[in-house]
């Protein structure tokens, strides 16, 4: 805080406080004019108001952490291993799903009935590395089924070779140990191309006789597979209430409903979760379809990049989500990759421009990792929310954006402090009572997500009794990391 000082100086040496013709007879109207000035600059500065109190009683658990949103997706783009180099750092993450595009660079049919796994299973293997299950998103078109590159044709030449190809698909990565958690039919098919993947139908009545074909397909090969759609770019694509009216009411199986979302909102995410329960709610009979947001982040197309917004937004959505009562969702996505347009011949023209110039020319936010496998400062919260696999615990106190969550985790105590706002006073002064865990010792740390190293920087070592009395100034968008011993 900048502070005007007079350049005249008293007798005694002092600065002035007043100017010197100021009538004596001012000064009572003249203080508390000057008082509550000082009292906004204070305010405004977060230095004066009352400190935002938090308190977790650590002998009072409330449940279990069941976070929806502790999985991940990776882009379809390219055949190679995507994830193979990030392994260890993805298994600090705990996921519990990785998403998949299984898109035509894998080749897994070259000629008709003839099946060629090699590619798909190097990925698939890099994810069960990382301790996760996969999802596939069925995005492939082999050429011996649509010869005709043009997003429009959604329909193979021939359905029961496609129902092969499905039940051959899902009989092996039974058989290989692979545990798919789910199977996706389709990719954005409101938006073909432009999702990246090559299927743009425009109606209902064609996606739903596609999704019947595949999810037949792929439950005679596995009949335990969890089968579900339509992946759409909007929540609100007739593609949803297409599919939802045809399951119903044909006996279709129908396992979980599927959408994406790039939002800078919170509630907007949370939002589409009871619009789409309310959708369903129609139907008694699917009162069993779980929700899936199989792609979600901030806006890419007007991205905040303010460094702590990512990391900041990932924290409010993922509780949000908890709260909705989700019951999966997969960040989008882990590593960004560059793309060659030759192992895209599956597409248009114009949808190889697209991705090659979306993928190799466009600046990149989304991933955990950038194109030269540089962490994000989102990694390190999911590693936060990672830790958080036992008891839960109520935390009390909470105003406006200042949000916490408290739980248990590798035989600590944790609590995840952040400030979900842009605008406000510069620092909001949080204390943070910690019952239940007298004469332990604690830690403070804040992520720094504009740092270049040293992401976490411990600010405070003490013990838990006295962490009350310590003060934690709360930036727009800043993070804080307790942990009991």
């Amino acid at each position: 805080m900048v502070q005007a000082r007079s350049t005249r100086s008293e007798p005694d040496g002092q600065w002035s406080r007043f100017p010197r013709d100021v009538p004596a007879s001012c000064l009572p109207k003249c203080v508390p004019v000057l008082a509550g000035l000082l009292a906004f600059t204070l305010i405004a500065n977060g230095l004066a108001a009352d400190p935002v109190r938090l308190r977790v009683d650590f002998d009072q658990a409330d449940g279990a952490w069941d976070m929806p949103a502790l999985a991940l997706g990776q882009g379809g783009l390219q055949s190679d291993p995507m994830i193979r180099a990030h392994i260890k750092e993805l298994r600090q993450l705990r996921p519990r799903t990785i998403r998949l595009f299984l898109s035509e660079y894998y080749r897994i049919l070259p000629a008709r009935d003839t099946y060629d796994w090699t590619r798909l299973d190097a990925e698939l293997e890099a994810v069960r590395d990382t301790g996760a299950r996969s999802i596939l998103a069925l995005a492939m078109k082999p050429p011996v089924l649509y010869p005709v590159v043009d997003h429009f044709v959604v329909h193979p030449n021939d359905y029961d070779a496609w129902e092969r190809l499905c039940e051959a698909l899902a009989r092996h990565t039974r058989e290989a140990g692979f545990n798919v958690a789910a199977w996706e039919v389709a990719n954005e098919p409101d938006i073909g191309e432009s999702g990246g993947t090559p299927h743009f139908f425009r109606s209902a009545a064609d996606y739903n006789r596609f999704y019947t074909h595949t999810v037949a397909g792929v439950l005679r090969g596995d009949p335990a597979a969890q089968v579900g759609g339509p992946a759409v770019a909007s929540a609100d694509s007739f593609l949803v209430e297409g599919l939802i009216e045809h399951c119903a009411t044909r006996g279709v199986p129908l396992h979980f409903l599927s959408w994406h979302l790039y939002s800078d909102s919170p509630a907007a995410h949370a939002g589409n979760i009871a619009k789409q329960r309310g959708r369903l709610a129609k139907f008694p009979q699917l009162g069993d379809v779980k929700l899936f947001i199989s792609e979600w982040n901030m806006d890419l197309m007007r991205p905040n990049l303010a460094p702590g917004f990512q990391p900041c937004f990932i924290l409010e959505t993922t509780r949000r989500y908890a709260e909705a009562g989700l019951d999966m969702a997969a960040y989008y996505h882990i590593r960004d990759c560059f793309v060659d347009p030759s192992e895209f011949d599956w597409m248009s023209p114009g949808g190889r421009r697209f991705m090659a110039h979306w993928w190799n020319t466009m600046p990149q936010y989304s991933a955990l990792f950038d194109h030269h496998g540089r962490v994000r400062p989102a990694w390190y919260v999911f590693r936060l929310l990672g830790q958080l696999d036992g008891a839960r615990y109520p935390v009390t106190g909470e105003q406006a954006a200042v949000r916490a969550i408290a739980g248990d985790g590798d035989g600590y105590k944790h609590v995840i402090v952040w400030r979900f706002e842009g605008t406000g006073p510069d620092a909001l002064d949080v204390r943070l009572e910690l019952a239940g865990v007298a004469g332990r010792n604690a830690r403070i740390v804040r992520l720094d997500p504009a740092a270049a190293v040293n992401n976490l920087k411990v600010v405070h070592f003490g013990r838990a009794d006295d962490f009350d009395k310590v003060p934690i100034r709360l930036q727009p968008w800043d993070i804080f990391w307790i942990e009991v011993e």
